[in-house]
């Protein structure tokens, strides 16, 4: 016989279990919740930029952040832009890659311009370096620049062994110019652009001799106000609306700016630049329906001015082409305005010619001719009265 006591402590047995069996999976829910949610929120922080990485040492140096899109990063020595969405194995992933090894050799040899300590032989690379910055900067020409390091050779050999090694002629200047400054000031000039984040393309046409070149520039805000830059020269005897078009579009992918933040093209009034119907501004537009047009505003008020002009009495431009043509051909002439410099007791200076194709020689000869006559016109007037007045009182 079996007691109730037992028979009770047994259903009462029984019944937890089934509760415990109950509660079981509700527990096991609320630990798999924490899991799921730490989970998610390291899925959530994978692929991010992180600060850190820019005092690591092996990436410090070319590890560029971008504030505008925090799942990419941008190398400087290569000058482009990769995902970080795998975290730190793509930045080793690109720190390996050929195309980044084979650039920091440059981007390695334009940090040490900015080194304080030097050895020996980098002393020499940085005089040299800065020759020929200097030479650049002024517009010298390799020639110049050869000439001025023979000179220093000469006059600093004796009291210094860093300007006796210096040897930096016209194949070495140019090969310093295009292979390590211009590199080096670009991606400084790329980095900025990137901090503004907002830029503007102006592009023009150049020819020299049978060559036709377009410079394109960019435009930007920085800390220290609006900057501008050459981005590329590019040789295109082409100058249709696509091909200008495209060719400014292979720029802007050449250096991985992202074109919905160009905010207005620069270039003078052409109809291939801003035509109504098909024009560079218009598949610009195509693309950023929020770009402004950047037009020339001196060209604007000249061709006002121009216009202006047919309601004088005289045409000036055809003046100042006559004036000059009687005076450039004939050394009798100009041996006569000397001598009339001479009497209005003034310096004889030159006529300068006005081309009508060149709209910007127009003022600086219109005031040269006024220097020169009206000028020389009212002191001798003044002279005249001068005379006058002393005969009258002292006969």
């Amino acid at each position: 016989m079996v007691d109730e006591s037992d028979n009770t402590c047994i259903s009462m047995i029984e019944s937890e279990e089934e509760e415990q069996q109950q509660q079981e999976p509700h527990q096991t829910m609320k630990s798999i919740q924490p899991t799921i949610t730490s989970n998610s929120k390291i899925a959530k922080k994978k692929g991010v930029f992180k600060v850190e990485w820019l005092s690591i040492k092996e990436f410090s140096s070319w590890l560029q952040e971008l504030k505008n899109d925090c799942a990419q990063a941008r190398c400087k020595a290569c000058l482009r832009t990769f995902s970080i969405r795998e975290g730190k194995p793509a930045l080793r992933k690109h720190m390996n890659s050929e195309i980044h090894k084979i650039h920091m050799k440059s981007f390695g040899n334009n940090v040490l311009i900015t080194q304080t300590s030097f050895t020996e032989i980098q002393k020499v690379s940085a005089m040299e370096g800065t020759f020929v910055y200097h030479g650049v900067r002024h517009g010298h020409s390799y020639i110049s620049q050869q000439c001025t390091i023979n000179l220093v050779k000469d006059l600093f050999s004796s009291c210094s062994n860093a300007a006796k090694n210096l040897a930096c002629a016209r194949t070495k200047s140019r090969a310093v110019a295009c292979n390590v400054l211009a590199p080096y000031f670009t991606s400084k000039l790329i980095d900025e652009v990137f901090q503004s984040r907002f830029f503007l393309i102006s592009f023009d046409a150049s020819n020299k001799g049978n060559v036709k070149t377009y410079p394109f520039t960019v435009q930007y805000f920085s800390d220290f106000g609006v900057k501008r830059g050459i981005l590329q020269f590019v040789d295109d005897p082409r100058e249709s609306a696509n091909d200008i078009f495209k060719n400014a579009v292979k720029v802007i992918e050449n250096y991985q700016l992202d074109i919905k933040n160009l905010t207005s093209i620069g270039a003078d009034n052409a109809n291939v630049n801003y035509g109504e119907n098909h024009s560079v501004f218009k598949l610009f537009k195509d693309y950023c329906p929020h770009i402004v047009k950047g037009n020339c505003y001196s060209h604007i008020v000249h061709n006002g001015v121009k216009h202006a002009h047919d309601d004088l009495l005289i045409d000036i431009e055809q003046v100042l082409c006559k004036i000059y043509s009687f005076f450039s051909n004939s050394a009798k002439r100009v041996q006569e305005l000397k001598s009339y410099y001479d009497f209005v007791q003034s310096e004889y200076r030159v006529l300068l010619e006005h081309i009508t194709i060149r709209w910007l020689s127009l003022l600086p000869s219109i005031q040269r001719l006024s220097e020169s006559y009206f000028d020389g016109a009212r002191r001798a007037l003044q002279n005249c009265i001068f005379k006058k007045i002393l005969s009258q009182f002292f006969g």
